[in-house]
């Protein structure tokens, strides 16, 4: 990445945090139809399918929720949600009565961004192949949906994906496959070690070569017996959510987003390294979030993963855990992140 475009990089440190708290609190050809008739006169989230048939097994779908721009604006980009590894697109639209607004997918449709928030292949209501699903065949799926989405909700883009997590890595090889984006908002996703992770030297050696990574990655797909791997929170909720997230919110997220994971993208998550090779590739914008504590052990070094960006700014965001939709400074990221992406418009000048 040059000089300019590092200088670009922007973290937001405590006092900033408060600060604007403070203000806050002031002021492939696929077939796209609706499960709902009638969605382009209501302002209502619509459920959608993307039939792809063009698997050799049979038809595939992807599921989607579609939440219309408040005023039917064409002006902004289609945000396209990518949800994390174990979770569904309910990760974008948690719903917790009497504790506020938690649904990112909502927030921006009343902006009036046009949100489609997605299930990956082999997650969620998706279709899930009987056969291995790595994190680049869930890339070329929502290319696949993704050429056809703004014909199909009558928004013409263009396309900003807002990806979380093991949701990053799918927006990384997607766009460095097939350039479905305008930019990234790429939100607690590393291209280093996971800070949690805990792996030995050896490991790490093993991780640095693309060689390395395909053998560990084999090696785990081996230690999971079947295919999909049945989602979890209990031993993740320590870095998930900080203390002050009230339990409401924790239970409603794992009530409502909890979901399978195929075990080659689970697997592939686990492996340093694994998007090094496509993140050196993309040369759009990138907004890169993390939370105070999160998978990144050194968010300023995520930055220089990305060298072809024009521009990459860097958020880190105080009061929060991974789950950032769920913390109580969330507002501070949407809102800066919804700024970004208006700005990063086909035309906008940055």
């Amino acid at each position: 990445m040059s000089v300019s475009a590092m200088n670009r990089c922007r973290r937001l440190d405590l006092r900033e945090i408060l600060d604007r708290r403070r203000v806050a609190h002031e002021q492939f050809r696929p077939h796209l139809y609706l499960d709902s008739p009638g969605m382009s006169n209501s302002q209502e989230p619509r459920d959608l399918s993307v039939d792809l048939n063009h698997d050799a097994g049979g038809p595939l779908q992807l599921a989607a929720t579609y939440f219309p721009p408040a005023g039917h604006r064409g002006d902004k980009p289609i945000l396209v949600c990518l949800p994390g590894g174990t979770c569904n697109r309910s990760y974008f639209d948690l719903i917790v009565p009497g504790l506020g607004d938690y649904s990112f997918a909502r927030h921006a449709a009343a902006l009036g961004f046009p949100v489609v928030a997605f299930d990956h292949l082999g997650t969620g209501a998706s279709s899930r192949p009987d056969r291995e699903v790595s994190l680049e065949d869930q890339a070329d799926a929502l290319a696949s949906a993704l050429d056809v989405l703004p014909s199909i909700i009558e928004q013409p883009g263009p396309q900003i994906a807002v990806a979380h997590s093991m949701g990053g890595y799918v927006a990384i090889f997607q766009q460095a496959r097939h350039r479905s984006y305008e930019a990234l908002v790429i939100l607690g996703t590393t291209n280093q070690v996971i800070a949690h992770q805990g792996i030995s030297e050896a490991y790490a050696r093993e991780a640095s070569t693309k060689d390395g990574r395909a053998k560990l990655t084999q090696e785990l797909v081996e230690a999971i017996p079947d295919l999909y791997l049945d989602g979890f929170r209990d031993s993740s909720s320590s870095w998930c959510f900080l203390d002050d997230v009230p339990h409401a919110v924790i239970e409603v997220d794992a009530r409502t987003t909890v979901t399978v994971v195929p075990r080659m993208c689970a697997a592939s998550s686990f492996v340093p390294g694994v998007t090094l090779a496509a993140a050196a590739e993309i040369d759009v914008p990138v907004f890169l979030g993390y939370g105070e504590l999160d998978v990144s052990p050194s968010p300023e070094n995520e930055p220089g993963f990305f060298p072809q960006s024009p521009e990459v700014e860097l958020m880190v965001l105080g009061g929060s855990a991974h789950c950032h939709n769920a913390a109580s400074t969330r507002l501070l990221l949407w809102e800066r992140l919804e700024t970004w992406c208006d700005s990063h418009r086909a035309g906008a000048s940055s």
